[in-house]
Order: structure tokens, then C-alpha cells, then sequence
């Protein structure tokens, strides 16, 4: 069984190696986040491939519509057993309910096996959902660090983190994933948590006036 990430000793890490985000650590505090119950992760990774290509708001409002089908957290055998004309309702389109209910075989008959996440590394629960048709890089590394609390996780196509990037960097412009990897390598193992508190401030940036 996988430990559970100590934020705390994280947090010391950066205190020691990444001197830029002292600041934001002081200011912020101590990391909250929580991994999720087994149970949701479906649920979570559905959302994913609801996403793809809409607005937050859009998305969200899918998936609340979507519960109401299939209850909450929905899960695979609740999925399958709607028709697709009842989960269009919901304004998801074809290819996307195609998706969602391959994604839902994949998970009933363990090829995807969640119960195996806690002892697999972070490449290989990439190299797995990466077969899921609908799930794309960001959607896996999202929840490699919200869900599962991963350590070292660096969501390099996350535009709020290059912008936070851009700043703390005093760059001209918009950091690619391969400069923004080359950046933070410092701050290795406890990527996960540097992204945690530049998402704090650019969260606090858009808070005040």
C-alpha cells in the first residue's frame, strides 16, 4: 500500500530548495489537499472526457446532470445501463457517450483496475489511461496530483501554472512544457505541491479587485 504524501515534509523541501516560493508557502500555508475514495475516481476521470473541449461551467453543469441519472458518485454499471439517448440529455454528443461507455467496460472488466493505482508508479497509471479513448495528458496528470496526492506531478499543458510560471520567471513569454519542466526541476520530488501554491496565488490574483 502506496503511503500517504506528506505534504509537511514537502513543504520543508521547498523551504530549503525553493527559495522563489517562500512567499507563497508563508503566505498559504500548509498544503490541504486530500486524495480522493477509490469510489470517485471514476466519476473523476468522466469528467475528463465530458471536458474535452468545453467551458468549466459547461462541464460542470454535464456532470450535475449526469448524477441525477446515475447517482453520486456515478459508476460504470449505473452508466452502461442508460441509453445513449438518455445521457444525450445531459448535451453530451455521440462520440463523447461512445467514450464514456468504453471507459465503463474498460473499468467493469479490470482492465482498468483501480484497486492496482496504489502500488503502480506514475508512469505506468499514464501509460494505462492514456488507452482510454477521451482521456487526454492533462486530464491523467490532474488526477495523478488531485486525486491521488502524487508528489511529483507536473501538469505542463496547465495554462494557469505556465502564467504563475511566466511571472515568478520574469519571461517574456508563455513557458511550453519543456521549459517548464527544465524550470522546475529544483523542485523535485515535491513538484506537485510547487504547482499547489502557484495555483493558490494565481486564485488569489483573480480575487482581488
Amino acid at each position: 500500500m502506496r503511503k500517504t504524501t506528506d505534504w509537511l515534509a514537502g513543504e520543508s523541501f521547498l523551504r530549503e530548495n525553493a527559495k522563489e516560493l517562500l512567499p507563497f508557502i508563508n503566505e498559504y500555508g500548509h498544503c490541504t489537499l486530500e486524495p480522493d475514495g477509490l469510489e470517485r475516481y471514476f466519476e473523476v476521470l468522466l469528467t475528463g472526457i465530458a471536458a474535452q473541449q468545453l467551458p468549466p461551467e459547461s462541464s460542470a453543469k454535464i456532470m450535475e446532470q449526469l448524477r441525477h441519472l446515475a447517482g453520486n458518485p456515478v459508476m460504470p454499471e449505473k452508466l452502461l445501463a442508460l441509453t445513449d439517448e438518455t445521457i444525450a440529455t445531459c448535451g453530451l454528443s455521440a462520440i463523447k457517450i461512445t467514450y464514456m461507455k468504453e471507459f465503463a467496460r474498460l473499468v467493469l472488466d479490470r482492465t482498468i483496475d483501480f484497486t492496482a493505482f496504489a502500488e503502480m508508479t506514475d508512469a505506468q497509471i499514464v501509460k494505462l489511461l492514456k488507452t482510454v479513448r477521451g482521456l487526454g495528458q492533462w486530464t491523467i496528470e490532474m488526477f495523478l496530483l488531485l486525486s491521488l496526492c502524487r508528489p511529483d506531478v507536473l501538469p505542463g499543458d496547465d495554462f494557469l501554472l505556465k502564467k504563475e510560471m511566466q511571472k515568478l520567471c520574469k519571461l517574456k513569454e508563455v513557458p511550453k512544457r519543456g521549459q517548464l519542466n527544465k524550470l522546475m526541476e529544483p523542485w523535485r520530488p515535491w513538484r506537485s505541491l510547487a504547482v499547489w501554491y502557484l495555483w493558490q496565488h494565481s486564485a488569489e490574483s483573480k480575487r482581488k479587485p
